[in-house]
């Protein structure tokens, strides 16, 4: 090895460990900054009191932020979870509580919104909010809506433009819950009919089904189905999933059994239906059977009367043949 080598790189070295060290320098002297925009809503809660079906009320709240940034603000209609009723201030109202979708209902006429900042202040029933922006909508409410308490929530979806160097980091906020009345006689009730054994399965399917007997749509799901012996022993329980079933609807609830555990046999099967804020019990005996497996291969085979394929194929071939053959000649 040449000492002519050796220094070609010692130098090619010593450019590489500058050029890192100016690359560090640069971020060191020139960090890359990070902002942080957090936005919210005044109130909470809007409570828009009782409206007539086939009517429409306007409601308002306030998207409020502290940062200086400019703010696109998407609004989002959704429907509200039962649990909001269950709080302390709703207590006196769980009973009379619909859960009809009422999200679609919604309109918005400006959406997305603008915020921006405006060294200004709004005295308001939770306190004083600067930088805000008013939010209007209008809730629609149909001729053939429940007669009972309704909520949805409204989500503002944040959105800021990203500046070269800067990364943002948009702290969204909870959902403001608008609640009314329709109004007229609200009445929540229903009652299971039947529990019986869906066999078309290669599992232990089990089919409870609900009437909706009342005037509100409601959740329902079974926490607890259970499979008992003649004497009252418990063999096996499970849980149903969730489902909304409108006035006057009949809903089935599935519940599945391990066939290993569960043998075909005489049984008492009893479940528990909780729907709204009230519960209700069936128990039933029930021969539960073996499962029966469709097979979803079987084809059927299509026929064409009238109609001779094979005919139409050799009269094509004898035309494509005395084309060929008269193309030749010429």
């Amino acid at each position: 090895m040449t000492w002519g080598y050796l220094k070609k790189i010692c130098s090619s070295t010593v450019s590489m460990l500058f050029l890192i060290f100016i690359i560090f320098s640069i971020f060191a002297v020139n960090p890359v900054s990070a902002k942080e925009l957090q936005v919210g809503v005044s109130p909470l809660m809007l409570d828009l009191g009782t409206v007539g079906k086939g009517e429409s009320v306007v409601g308002s709240f306030f998207i409020v932020t502290s940062s200086k940034d400019e703010i696109v603000v998407k609004l989002k209609s959704s429907r509200s979870n039962f649990d909001f009723f269950k709080k302390k201030e709703n207590i006196d109202i769980v009973h009379y509580v619909s859960e009809e979708d009422s999200s679609g209902w919604v309109y918005f006429p400006e959406n997305p919104y603008v915020l921006k900042y405006e060294d200004d202040q709004l005295n308001t029933k939770s306190g004083t909010i600067s930088d805000w922006e008013k939010v209007n909508f209008v809730l629609n409410v149909p001729d053939d809506a429940d007669s009972c308490y309704h909520a949805f929530k409204i989500e503002p979806i944040p959105y800021a433009t990203k500046e070269e160097g800067t990364s943002v980091d948009i702290i969204a906020m909870v959902a403001i819950t608008v609640k009314f009345k329709v109004e007229g006689d609200c009445e929540v009730r229903g009652e299971i009919l039947d529990i019986m054994q869906d066999s078309s399965s290669k599992y232990i399917d089990i089919g409870v089904y609900f009437k909706n007997t009342g005037t509100a749509t409601v959740s329902l799901f079974s926490p607890e189905v259970m499979i008992l012996y003649e004497n009252g022993t418990l063999l096996d329980k499970t849980r149903s999933g969730y489902l909304y079933v409108a006035p006057g609807d009949i809903g089935v609830l599935n519940a599945r059994f391990n066939p290993n555990k569960v043998h075909p046999g005489n049984y008492l099967l009893n479940s528990t239906v909780a729907y709204g804020a009230n519960t209700t019990s069936k128990q039933v005996t029930l021969t539960i059977e073996e499962p029966k497996i469709i097979d979803a291969t079987v084809s059927v085979p299509v026929t064409t009367d009238g109609i001779n394929y094979n005919f139409f194929l050799l009269f094509a071939i004898i035309i494509l043949i005395a084309y060929k053959i008269y193309k030749r000649d010429n």
